[in-house]
């Protein structure tokens, strides 16, 4: 039997391929082809690829599906009690085999392991389920990785050998899978001018360029420019270029973002576990990566200072980077510990650190875990120290990336007079840099809290936000921003479709970004699944220690309408400068736990905090989907005010 699941999903045996026909069953076929190293539990399962449907009706699908599973391709799942695994000695799997290759430095081995990497892993439509599609997403990410990783490797030792032609086809393969990876057109340009083809080094140049501005809206960095420049001067004589050190100035940043660079952690247990070392330091990269909003040294680059004693400031001089991320992990029996510090280059003072303790009952789950809550943390930190050398600034050098950096400032002040200046601010960026689709989606949000304070006509914002936030998809239909902006435009507008798909967008370009998941909570609630809303903003809670207010907002609202009301009372108690959303769900939960002391004394502090609060126009404001949800507060609220 040969399975495979990089590319579209396959499963033959002698007699030819076999038709599953269930998608489900290739897809939980596939899950435990990749989680092939331990052992899942059935629950878990159902849960996956069943999850919407209730208990019963999941196990009754899982069943269904291994009995399909086991009449078309015998016995090739494995079951321990409760548990299941597929039989990697009943079928060859093509990621088993890729994930085992990829471990090797012999060049003829990583040929091989790449030629099993015929795409993303199933490639195609796949079944539909929060559990699954997240799974496949981060699944996806991480082959994907290891695959750029081997390729990589397999270009440097290839160059290493000079067995250049056959370097550049595994490059050509590199950038075939992402078209904008620099540092392999570089590597091209530089193959090319090595092997006199200066004409073909220069239209790969050109080729950089195109794809750059194509799929990051960006330019190449300087050290590409310096081997183009090297290049072009050579005169068709054979180049050999060397990185150069970046220095970036604030003139030079402009919309780029700050440059930050993860060094490997620091593996303080035995040998055995500086997997798990590196798999963290390498999943933090990947995930910072996700965010725009900053720019992140390669692995390959990181990396090399492994084991070396070489000061932070010459490795955040040759790198280029104004910030630099270590750490150290440590396990013992069932824990792990994982301390981890930002670091500012330039002053050379630590930002911020961490520590984090975990069990370790899955090493993957905590895996995840830590490395979503260190990443969201750190890109909130990252933006406070850029905001802190911003604000630092004199006024007439400030670009545009510190011009938007100054009106997020005044955006999180929540007042009317900074919402004021903090559109102003993202006007500014916009005149100074009209590409820059982030500052269009930021003046979308600042337009959008302009209507909390009521600065101009209610329908008047409505469309300016709405057409800023669209302005910045047209200059980059990939910036997350821009989605999760317009996402929060159509909840006002009442259209839960249509929010609820830039939201989906927003999260699948950036995962791990906070805003977004408690976002995605707030829609769902709003669209009548409570149950999916509490878990989505219980996740951002968890990614973000440091979380607005608001957070605690929508898991209220979430607790109130699964009827656990003096859990929503305790949550908003937590709120310490509580807006009318806030006062009005904590009287609604009290009305329905039928406690009229508490009721009393929060329509007081409701009614002396916003004297004309008005029931029907408060809830008129709330883009339920469904009127039971709607009525479901307004009679609380009702009952109260009588």
């Amino acid at each position: 039997m040969e399975l495979k699941v990089l590319g579209c999903f396959e499963i033959r045996d002698k007699c030819g391929l076999i038709d599953l026909r269930a998608k489900k069953a290739g897809a939980l076929l596939a899950y435990l082809a990749v989680e092939h190293e331990r052992l899942i539990s059935r629950e878990q399962l159902a849960t996956l690829l069943w999850g919407g449907t209730g208990d019963e009706r999941a196990r009754h699908n899982l069943r269904q599906s291994l009995s399909k599973i086991r009449r078309t391709c015998g016995s090739i799942i494995l079951s321990s009690g409760d548990s299941l695994a597929i039989d990697c000695k009943a079928c060859t799997i093509d990621v088993v085999e890729f994930g085992r290759l990829a471990r090797s430095d012999n060049p003829d081995t990583l040929a091989d392991c790449l030629d099993l990497y015929r795409g993303d892993l199933l490639d195609g439509p796949q079944p539909r389920g929060l559990e699954f599609e997240e799974w496949l997403r981060d699944a996806r990410e991480r082959l994907r990785r290891v695959a750029c990783d081997a390729i990589d490797r397999l270009t440097d030792i290839l160059i290493s050998q000079q067995r250049n032609s056959e370097a550049m086809e595994v490059l050509d393969r590199r950038l075939g899978m992402d078209p904008a990876c620099e540092p392999a057109h570089r590597k091209l340009m530089e193959l090319l001018a090595s092997g006199g083809r200066r004409s073909d080094a220069l239209r790969q140049y050109q080729a950089c360029i195109d794809a750059l501005e194509r799929e990051l809206g960006a330019e190449p960095s300087s050290e590409t420019q310096a081997a183009y420049t090297a290049i072009l001067n050579s005169g068709g004589r054979a180049v050999e270029s060397k990185a150069t050190p970046r220095s970036h100035t604030w003139a030079s940043l402009k919309s780029e973002g700050p440059m930050v660079a993860v060094l490997p952690f620091d593996n303080l247990s035995g040998e055995e576990d500086a997997y798990f070392t590196d798999g963290i330091t390498e999943d933090i990269i990947t995930a910072l990566s996700c965010f725009r909003s900053l720019q992140v040294i390669a692995r390959g680059s990181s990396f090399v200072y492994r084991g070396h004693d070489t000061p932070e400031h010459e490795i955040a001089a040759a790198l280029g980077a104004q910030f630099l991320v270590r750490g150290s992990v440590q396990r013992a029996d069932q824990k792990v510990r994982i301390n981890v510090r930002l670091l500012d280059s330039a002053r050379g003072i630590s930002l911020w650190g961490h520590r984090y303790d975990r069990d370790l009952e899955d090493v993957f789950s905590v895996q995840d875990d830590i490395t979503a809550t260190v990443v969201s943390t750190l890109a909130g930190r990252v933006e406070d120290a850029e905001l802190a050398r911003a604000q630092a600034a004199p006024a007439e050098r400030l670009e545009a990336y510190e011009i938007l950096l100054r009106g997020k400032y005044l955006h999180h002040r929540f007042t009317a007079e900074d919402c004021k200046a903090c559109i102003e601010m993202f006007r500014r960026a916009i005149e100074r840099d009209p590409g820059y689709a982030v500052a269009h989606a930021w003046l979308a949000c600042g337009l959008g809290q302009a209507m909390v304070f009521q600065l101009d006509e209610h329908a008047k914002l409505v469309d300016q936000s709405h057409s800023s936030a669209k302005r910045g998809l047209e200059l980059d239909a990939n910036e997350s921003e821009c989605h999760r902006v317009l996402a929060q435009v159509y909840l006002t507008k009442c259209n839960l479709r249509r929010a609820l798909w830039h939201q989906e967008r927003a999260l699948f370009l950036n995962p791990n970004d906070d805003r977004s998941v408690c976002a995605m909570g707030e829609i769902l609630t709003f669209a009548g699944r409570p149950e999916e809303g509490e878990e989505w903003v219980r996740k951002s809670i968890r990614l973000n220690p440091y979380h607005p207010q608001r957070y605690w907002t929508h898991l209220a609202r979430a607790l109130f309408h699964l009827h656990r009301c003096e859990e929503a009372i305790c949550v908003l108690d937590q709120i310490g400068r509580p807006r009318i959303d806030d006062l009005a769900y904590s009287l609604a939960a009290c009305v329905r736990i039928e406690d009229s002391a508490r009721v009393k004394r929060s329509l007081e502090t409701l009614q002396l905090a916003f004297p004309d609060f008005e029931p029907n126009s408060f809830v008129d404001g709330l883009p339920y989907e469904h009127a039971q949800d709607r009525e479901l507060v307004l009679g609380a609220l009702e009952a109260a005010m009588r």
